[in-house]
């Protein structure tokens, strides 16, 4: 049997995929930097989505290198949305 937290970390990586193309759809349509960055922020999150669903579903042991990349991601992904929302 498979766990929730499966799903749901699967859950997270699929809504990160489909919020990095809408983000690109609109920085294609205005051509405006900062829904550039809003775009490399969920893909960012995507990575990190699809990092913890490989680890739980592969079983992984260590826990410690995933809260490290997965923390570190974490910092780029709200200085990303910090550039877009707070910096004119």
């Amino acid at each position: 049997m498979v766990a929730i937290e499966n799903f749901i970390a699967a859950g997270i990586a699929v809504l990160a995929l489909v919020l990095t193309g809408i983000g690109a759809l609109a920085y294609r349509r205005t051509r405006d930097w900062p829904f550039l960055v809003l775009t490399a922020a969920f893909a960012l999150w995507f990575v990190k989505g699809v990092a913890l669903t490989a680890f739980l579903f592969l079983g992984g042991g260590d826990i410690t290198a995933l809260f490290l990349v997965g923390g570190g991601l974490d910092l780029a992904t709200l200085a990303m949305f910090y550039v877009f929302t707070l910096r004119r």
